[in-house]
């Protein structure tokens, strides 16, 4: 497969057809009066979009830990959002699917890990990225002529990966993946409309972006021979046959020992090859730090923006071929049994912060490179474990 690498492009002036119409959640109300042949493209540069964030709160959307919304919507565009339903914000300090931010911030929140002097990392090394998760490395979002611009809003992606049918068989240890297990990241039409995607743009989040270079409180730093780290974007037909864009790789190293090499500025991107009659489009993402047991340790977001399409208009019924509804919670029916210690040894160390089951805080701790995390004082019960960017269920035994 044909590997593009994330490099400067010169930036091209986007094309109008803007459709503009609506607020950010389903609690608005709106119409779809696109034509067949129309062209559309998400505009989040819009004012009339008044939901789409609270400044107060870092800059970022208001409803990001709402689990009773599963979509966000934009004119014509819909994205999932918290797409397992109620539960999936464990009690509100998770969420994944897509959200808007509008800070800007592209800002490092942490210090070399491991140290210069080689010295294992702690939790002051690896300041928590959990509150500054809302930027992007471009420092804004994008214009009506696509040009960046901080305060405009752009797309924040995260990958809650283990609700994919191969994560999802993984994490449930079970023998096939069960029939609910669906795609995270999901957009469609607001009228369930065929359409033939022609382009997005995209670009570095900060989190996995300074993680690539120095790692994070989870991840090691990319500086491998042949590491790398991106995503891929699925279209499914109405038939249900699935195509494959080329992978897009948003950090990519050709050297052991360097860091690896990665682009700050939006970048745009050809859908023309997905063809037409698409009835929706997925995102996934790759990364050569992933454990075997528990999926990718780098964290696994990316921004995105302008994402064009042409309306294609309806399909029968009969024809379509829909998503399943993901489980209730995205908690794994059989949990990890742990005793003492939990088998997790993270590359960096940082802080880790364990939850009941009622997502009550019941233990905060801090662990150095290589370390396990000790549980002794637990009491038995069903936990979630939140260490750097991913949350993994658990259940402590006697």
């Amino acid at each position: 497969m044909k590997l593009k690498i994330f490099i400067v492009c010169v930036a091209v002036a986007c094309i109008a057809g803007i459709a503009a119409m609506g607020g950010a959640n389903k609690s608005s109300p709106q119409s779809m009066n696109a034509a067949v042949g129309d062209t559309l493209t998400l505009n989040l540069y819009d004012k009339t979009y008044t939901n789409w964030t609270d400044t107060l709160s870092g800059g970022y959307w208001y409803q990001t830990y709402n689990d009773s919304i599963t979509s966000i919507r934009f004119g014509d565009f819909v994205f999932s959002h918290l797409p397992a339903g109620p539960g999936a914000s464990f009690g509100g300090y998770y969420w994944d699917g897509f959200i808007t931010g509008s800070n800007g911030d592209n800002g490092r929140y942490g210090l070399d890990c491991p140290t210069p002097m080689g010295d294992p990392c702690d939790s002051t090394h690896s300041k928590p990225w959990v509150e500054h998760q809302w930027g992007i490395m471009a420092g804004g979002g994008l214009d009506s002529s696509c040009n960046t611009v901080k305060g405009v809003p752009y797309l924040i992606a995260y990958w809650g990966f283990f609700m994919e049918p191969e994560y999802y068989n993984l994490l449930h240890m079970e023998g096939t993946p069960p029939p609910d297990s669906m795609h995270c990241l999901t957009v469609h039409l607001a009228d369930n409309s065929l359409f033939a995607p022609q382009e997005v743009w995209i670009c570095n989040h900060p989190w996995p972006y300074w993680g690539n270079i120095y790692g994070d409180g989870f991840a090691r730093p990319l500086t491998q021979a042949g590491d790398r780290f991106g995503l891929f974007i699925h279209g499914v037909k109405v038939n249900g046959q699935e195509v494959l864009h080329d992978s897009i790789n948003l950090a990519v190293n050709i050297g052991e020992g360097i860091p690896p090499i990665q682009e700050t500025i939006w970048e745009k991107f050809d859908l023309t090859d997905l063809g037409d009659s698409i009835q929706y489009l997925y995102f996934t993402m790759y990364t050569t730090d992933a454990d075997p047991q528990w999926g990718p340790n780098t964290a696994v977001y990316f921004n995105m923006d302008r994402l064009k399409v042409v309306n294609q208009g309806t399909a029968p019924t009969s024809t379509l071929v829909r998503q399943t509804k993901a489980p209730v919670t995205t908690v794994p029916k059989k949990p990890v049994e742990v005793k003492d210690y939990f088998p997790l040894t993270s590359y960096t160390g940082g802080e880790v912060v364990v939850y009941d089951a009622k997502g009550k805080e019941a233990l905060r701790t801090a662990v150095k490179a290589g370390e396990k995390v000790n549980l002794s004082k637990l009491p038995a019960g069903e936990y979630h474990l939140r260490h750097g960017h991913r949350v993994i269920p658990f259940k402590k035994v006697q």
